[in-house]
């Protein structure tokens, strides 16, 4: 064998071996993500670059599998490198006629490479060590992969619409929550209540951040500029188990503040403490973000609390855990709470609506469909209509309500009374 057939060979094993590596701790990346979603291993520290990677690509959707243009690619490199070298050394051992022995041997190389090891790498004592190694790989992997990604996108776009995807999601979610709530009603082993919450959890992908945000107006923060004494009367009085620290507003926040540790202070000299050595950074989402991806964020965070931020890097309010149950489980009230609906049904063409009250818990009879609003609240949807605050007894013509402002202070509109018109009986009555 000549020096320059003898350096090709040398060449494709090498090439073979380090595709079989990169597939090893792609796979472990992959097994992890999978194990985590599963709640078999808790999410990892995000201080070290794998954590990172991990860290995006649970933000992912659940369905998708990360890296799955690399781990092709990777697969079937495996299987042509190794097939082209035990093509070629085999026959030396076993004679002519070995492809298919060939072949074989290739793909078992590759699923044990590619699918088993990963597992047991994932599952065992020394993860994070593995993660570790196997970064530089995944990198080197998602380079490699990049044309192949780029292209596959562009083609995913072009033949698959996004808008007609996500209606279709939204249609399916809704029937099987309906079925859901069906059987329970029809007499069926499923606890009304449980079918009722799996049913909204169903449904709870549909909604975005904007829509159960608590509004920058209604955020009670603590001011850093004023006194601790202040600070911490506040933080009795108002109810509140968190409360942001801000310089001035909420866009200048600092931290959020548990009101646990800020009891900690009272009965202790008031000197040279501070609350903002005992603020948590804030996590940040977009009003866009769909409510999981929001939730998930939260949790690998681990707070309680997230900052709502704007395009212009402003905050538009902010978003609580207990928010994102409510969706789930209903209402949750207690003691700090007050008893008035948001919605109050009056009679059987009018109701009293809190200005608060999001678009998307506005009775079904109005007509407003919360997606084609570029509002959250009904308050500022009037806000909207009215081109300014309006002013108590102020009325307003939309579409088919008629609406007044029975409350309002100078930065909101805080109660309105909503009446259904009925089109046909106002011309009849006009004739």
């Amino acid at each position: 064998m000549n020096t320059s057939a003898l350096s090709a060979s040398n060449l494709l094993w090498a090439l073979w071996f380090g595709t079989l590596a990169c597939g090893l701790y792609l796979g472990v990346f992959r097994s992890m993500i999978d194990r985590i979603r599963a709640g078999l291993s808790p999410p990892p520290a995000n201080d070290t670059s794998s954590g990172k990677v991990l860290d995006r690509l649970l933000l992912a959707p659940n369905h998708e599998r990360p890296f799955h243009v690399e781990s092709a690619l990777l697969s079937a490199l495996q299987l042509l490198l190794g097939f082209l070298l035990l093509d070629a050394v085999l026959p030396k051992m076993t004679g002519p006629g070995s492809p298919l022995l060939s072949l074989s041997l290739s793909f078992l190389a590759e699923r044990f490479f590619s699918g088993i090891l990963p597992r047991c790498f994932a599952s065992g004592n020394r993860s994070s060590l593995h993660l570790k190694i196997g970064f530089p790989m995944v990198a080197l992997a998602r380079a490699l992969a990049f044309p192949f990604s780029f292209v596959l996108h562009r083609l995913e776009s072009v033949f698959a619409s996004s808008s007609t995807a996500e209606s279709s999601g939204k249609s399916e979610e809704n029937e099987v929550a309906d079925h859901i709530r069906t059987l329970a009603r029809e007499g069926s082993n499923l606890d009304p209540e449980v079918a009722e919450i799996v049913g909204n959890t169903l449904e709870m992908g549909q909604l975005k951040v904007r829509d159960v945000m608590v509004s920058r107006k209604q955020v009670q923060i603590l001011d850093a500029t004023d006194s601790l004494e202040r600070n911490l009367e506040i933080a009795r009085s108002c109810g509140h188990t968190r409360l942001p620290l801000c310089e001035g507003d909420l866009d200048h926040c600092l931290g959020i503040i548990h009101v646990k540790h800020a009891f900690r202070l009272l009965g202790k000299e008031p000197l040279d403490l501070s609350l903002k050595a005992m603020t948590r950074a804030p996590a940040r989402v977009s009003p866009e973000e769909s409510l999981p991806i929001a939730l998930r964020k939260m949790m690998l965070s681990k707070v309680h609390m997230a900052l709502v931020g704007d395009e212009f890097g402003g905050i538009d309010g902010v978003i609580t855990l207990e928010d994102v149950l409510e969706e789930v489980v209903g209402e949750i009230q207690d003691e700090f709470d007050s008893d008035e609906k948001d919605v109050e049904k009056v009679n059987e063409a009018s109701w009293k609506i809190s200005g608060l009250t999001p678009l998307h818990e506005l009775p079904d009879e109005l007509g407003i469909d919360e997606e084609e609003e570029d509002v959250a609240s009904f308050g500022g949807l009037i806000t909207r209509e009215f081109g300014k605050i309006p002013e108590p007894s102020e009325t307003l013509r939309m579409r088919n309500l008629d609406i007044t402002v029975l409350q309002a202070d100078d930065t909101s509109v805080i109660l309105a009374e909503v009446r259904l018109i009925n089109e046909v009986s106002e011309e009849e009555a006009n004739g």
